[in-house]
């Protein structure tokens, strides 16, 4: 009894006042691994209307180049020199996001595949973008902090 009245009439303890943060929803649009098709036998017309498609995804969606990261020919980093090795492909990704204000949420939309070298120029002139000036490169990124996967991470 004691107990239920000092619940009634007790100071109550003030709550901070603190801002949701925005949550966020991910939206990946699968548009297959390669610039193109990953079959080698298709024909030329196959391989041009697959990468059509994904150009016209990219505009209709209105996606923003965000990411790059390249793959180079030796991953050795006792052999590795970007000046000498040439990168044999690049994985891009596009996005978009949408700030929902009455979820208090963001939006965000993802196409990324893997362009291999012999497609870059072409995929630049489609894409209506740079490689070098418009995607923030990862490839230099790598993991040094403390590690909390049970497996070991290849490298």
């Amino acid at each position: 009894m004691i107990e239920m009245i000092k619940k009634l009439f007790g100071k109550k303890k003030e709550q901070p006042d603190v801002p949701n943060p925005p949550g966020r929803t991910f939206n990946r649009v699968l548009t297959g691994r390669y610039f193109g098709l990953e079959d080698e036998n298709a024909d030329r017309d196959a391989i041009a209307k697959a990468k059509q498609e994904k150009i016209d995804q990219i505009k209709e969606l209105k996606l923003v180049p965000m990411f790059k990261r390249y793959t180079y020919a030796s991953k050795k980093k006792k052999d590795f020199n970007a000046e000498k090795n040439h990168p044999t492909s690049v994985h891009v990704a596009f996005q978009k996001e949408v700030f929902a204000e009455n979820w208090n949420m963001v939006h965000v939309t993802e196409i990324s595949f893997t362009v291999l070298y012999a497609d870059f120029e072409e995929f630049e002139k489609m894409a209506g973008v740079s490689l070098h000036n418009d995607f923030r490169d990862l490839s230099s990124t790598t993991f040094n902090g403390k590690e909390r996967r049970k497996e070991k991470r290849e490298v």
